[in-house]
């Protein structure tokens, strides 16, 4: 009983979950990544989802994936900051990556949100649909604690 109020309270309002896709800072897989290096500078995130035309989640991109992508191969010392303009997104950022959808059992959110700051959320069509952050799931978990006290009378085993 107790666990299934303690999820009730979590998911009470699960749309608090999660930040929309028309509030994200994106990236299409097409932008050069002298766009990429504009945008990531600007959004104040470390990391950002990148979008295909389809709106499809592709991949993620950070400004370090941006630099490794520009460094010389025969000598990691050298930047080659000319070729920002010619690469694109899709050059540079990392495919390995989770995902959840809308119906993702919240224990195997809470799961994937230990090693990550955020997951994409996706439809069953794939398009992107949003980020499950951990400062949001946590603002959550907060709130659920002060609100068991109210709702609920625990007593000890």
């Amino acid at each position: 009983m107790i666990h299934r109020k303690l999820e009730e309270l979590l998911l009470e309002e699960r749309d608090k979950l999660y930040v929309p896709a028309k509030n994200v800072a994106i990236l299409l897989d097409s932008n050069t990544l002298d766009h990429a290096m504009l945008v990531l500078s600007q959004v104040h995130y470390s990391v950002i989802p990148v979008i295909n035309k389809d709106n499809h989640i592709v991949g993620l991109i950070s400004i370090p994936m941006i630099i490794h992508q520009i460094m010389n191969e025969g000598s990691k010392d050298t930047i080659h900051f000319s070729q920002l303009h010619k690469l694109k997104v899709k050059d540079a950022m990392q495919t390995d990556f989770p995902t959840v959808h809308q119906d993702t059992d919240f224990e195997d959110v809470l799961n994937r949100l230990v090693n990550h700051n955020f997951l994409c959320l996706e439809t069953d069509e794939h398009k992107f649909a949003g980020i499950i952050t951990r400062k949001e799931v946590l603002k959550r978990v907060n709130y659920t604690l002060h609100e068991i006290d109210k709702q609920c009378i625990l007593t000890e085993k």
